[in-house]
């Protein structure tokens, strides 16, 4: 991810150098939005893989001990079992792009 943000801060900078004023306004926005894409994408990520629900996502389909959470392009499937004191708790989170799990957790 840091890779990703590295080439859209180089992108942003030879826009403002090399592109004419509309050219620049459109282009911006364009990298703006795919930077800010990005900083979800990866703040849900962080979380999937430490165990935690996405934030960034609708809760789409819920079932007995399993509940589906689509995001932009991605989509987060939470898996919930029960403690000896019937408490909910998260027995498995995965994180899928394109039908590939992209992140994911177990416990």
């Amino acid at each position: 991810m840091i890779g990703i943000f590295i080439i859209l801060l180089l992108a942003m900078f030879l826009v403002i150098k090399f592109c004419k004023k509309t050219l620049k306004i459109v282009l911006s926005i364009v990298i703006v939005i795919v930077t800010l894409y990005c900083v979800i994408l990866s703040v849900d990520m962080s979380r999937v893989t430490s165990f935690r629900e996405p934030i960034f996502n609708i809760s789409w389909y819920e079932e007995t001990g399993l509940i589906e959470y689509k995001g932009i392009g991605y989509r987060t499937i939470v898996k919930y079992g029960y403690t000896n004191n019937n408490e909910k708790k998260i027995t498995s989170i995965e994180m899928y792009m394109f039908n590939k799990c992209i992140a994911g957790a177990v416990e």
